[in-house]
């Protein structure tokens, strides 16, 4: 199991998706997405200044298979006819802290 994490951003502007996508529909989105060679077993998704904020636990054979899955089946949540259409993927990457098992210490500073 991989954790990934995710920063998306809404379009400028008022109105559209940025007002109506949410923390819970946005997770549930993540757990359906259909990835090539891994599948997204757990996702926290908070709101935070700007946009949303994700780590998504991925089953893939190695952390580099499950970054670059996630980050194609996040291209498609953004894309012109995805469900966030007009955001973007600000971050997608390994996170650092979890990867070397560094979490604890992160959480006591």
């Amino acid at each position: 199991m991989y954790a990934i994490r995710l920063e998306l951003m809404p379009p400028a502007g008022p109105g559209g998706p940025a007002e109506t996508a949410g923390a819970g529909p946005v997770r549930a989105a993540l757990l359906r997405l259909p990835l090539p060679g891994a599948r997204v077993c757990h996702a926290r998704v908070l709101a935070v200044a700007g946009g949303l904020a994700s780590v998504c636990f991925l089953a893939a054979p190695s952390l580099l298979a499950a970054e670059r899955a996630l980050r194609a089946g996040a291209a498609g949540l953004v894309d012109p006819a995805g469900p966030l259409a007009g955001w973007t993927v600000e971050r997608c990457e390994a996170d650092p802290w979890i990867a070397l098992g560094l979490w604890q210490d992160r959480a006591r500073s």
